[in-house]
């Protein structure tokens, strides 16, 4: 991490404890206890992290630049079931401090109260269906408009509820921040899923070509006639299908296939294997599409490599090294670089031409190596991935390679580890997300990353939160109140 990244981490985790911050300088001491205190402010910070979570999803450019996107959605997730956990340990706290189950269990509360229990539940329905979408057959569009419409909902239930029933929300600065909040995060939600498109750039399909067995590269030209937005290899944008007459009007992100050296259009490779990326083959010359972009820092451009470049590919996941070989090629680069191509058959081989002629063809010092899995009379490679071929071909320079892995997650997820096997440090791994939907992704350096920087605001938080409560109720477990009343009945 950079001074940038640690620059955004602290004003992240500051933001988020400046509800926390404000609570105790306004009230420094109440007669709530240590339990009470604990169940409130952790409630305070689970809606934080709900609030941002709007903000790291909406597709920032700047953060996207800095971290990459399949990198903040992958911290939208962590970040998502962290603030569960914080909502579990504020209802579990304020139950305990009452000393009674009513507070969990019965519904004679007040209405803030019972507000606040329905928000819960319908918050743990949010997380049980984003982990487990794919596994209930939820289809990814259904989901999204699930996992929106929820997300908003909870929204304005945490806000309304800890508005009424939150004591440190009658502190005036902290009701201007709670008026202030709910209209932020809505106004990144409604700028990233109604109006981002709708200032997106207008796209012209200017031609449809087969590749291999259901896999079609898309060409894309603006309709003003100007060039389109620079890229570098191996990132990918996404794409609303506006004015398709054969298929629905929906956004999807597609990997763009076409080297940054060609300047008249964009393009995508798409493999037809979904409910909607099966329509593909439909669409038509003259179809209307918007494109924004570019995302991602799947690309050898955003890494500095000391050694040679190893490229391991399953099926459509072929598409940013497509990218990258021609960049390669189209600017004479001599690196050294090895390809390896899984697929079922030959049919099923796309740019099967393009990558034969940068390999014989130019000065790049390209190997390719077609690996078939569902083809008895291939006379080249056949099987799955295993380590025995890297040392076939990458014998020499297997600890020293940088490794870029793009194909379906129990693909990757098998190559990624069978390279920690061998020892290849983690900085050297390169992977991102074969979807966005995908929760089973591989774990690689900058996820690590992700996941060390989640564990260490949460830790933060907690011991913040830990402090603030102690300090502000002497430390004495059920406050001033619950102390008289014990002694009352001793007496």
């Amino acid at each position: 991490m950079n001074i940038k990244h640690i620059t955004v981490v602290s004003g992240y985790f500051i933001a988020i404890s400046i509800p926390l911050i404000l609570a105790y300088f306004l009230e420094p001491l109440t007669e709530e206890g240590f339990i009470a205190q604990l169940g409130m402010l952790f409630g305070l910070g689970g809606i934080m992290m709900v609030f941002f979570q709007f903000i790291i999803s909406a597709r920032i450019k700047w953060l996207d630049r800095l971290f990459a996107y399949n990198n903040l959605i992958y911290f939208h997730r962590k970040m998502g079931v962290w603030a569960f956990l914080f909502i579990v340990i504020h209802f579990m706290m304020l139950t305990i401090s009452e000393q009674s189950m009513d507070m969990l269990l019965g519904f004679g509360e007040p209405w803030y109260i019972n507000l606040g229990k329905i928000t819960f539940l319908i918050l743990t329905g949010q997380i049980l269906v984003s982990i487990a979408h794919k596994k209930i057959n939820i289809k990814y569009e259904r989901w999204r408009v699930i996992h929106d419409l929820l997300a908003v909902g909870l929204l304005v239930l945490m806000f309304v509820h800890s508005f009424y029933a939150g004591s440190d929300l009658e502190l005036f600065p902290l009701q201007v921040l709670w008026f202030v909040l709910p209209p932020i995060a809505l106004a990144f939600f409604l700028w990233q899923r109604f109006f981002l498109f709708t200032f997106a750039p207008k796209y012209n399909i200017e031609k449809l070509t087969k590749k291999a067995n259901n896999t079609y590269t898309i060409q894309f030209a603006l309709e003003d006639g100007n060039e389109p937005y620079p890229h570098n290899p191996g990132q990918f944008h996404f794409i609303k299908f506006t004015n398709c007459k054969h298929l629905n009007i929906e956004e999807h992100p597609f990997t763009i296939s076409s080297s940054p050296s060609q300047k008249s259009y964009l393009a995508s490779t798409i493999k037809a294997s979904g409910d909607f990326t099966s329509q593909i083959h439909q669409l038509q010359e003259g179809d209307k599409v918007k494109i924004i972009g570019p995302f991602g820092k799947m690309s050898f451009m955003e890494k500095s490599h000391s050694g040679p470049i190893v490229f391991i590919a399953g099926g459509i996941g072929i598409t940013p090294f497509a990218s990258m070989l021609q960049y390669m090629a189209d600017m004479n680069h001599q690196r050294e670089v090895t390809l390896f191509y899984f697929n079922a058959t030959e049919a099923d081989i796309a740019f099967r031409e393009e990558l034969d002629i940068i390999s014989k063809n130019t000065s790049l010092n390209l190997k390719v190596v077609h690996i078939l899995s569902k083809q008895d009379n291939w006379e080249g490679e056949k099987g799955l991935f295993n380590v025995q071929l890297l040392k076939k071909y990458c014998a020499d320079s297997i600890s020293t390679n940088d490794y870029y892995v793009c194909g379906p997650p129990l693909m990757s997820q098998s190559v990624i580890g069978s390279l920690k096997e061998l020892h290849v440090p983690l900085n050297k791994i390169h992977s991102e997300m074969f979807g966005l939907a995908e929760s089973g992704s591989p774990s690689t350096h900058h996820q690590k990353q992700a996941q060390s920087v989640s564990r260490l605001i949460v830790s933060g938080l907690i011991l913040l939160v830990i402090l603030i409560a102690g300090i502000r109720s002497n430390w004495m477990l059920f406050g001033q109140d619950s102390e008289k009343e014990k002694q009352g009945m001793q007496r």
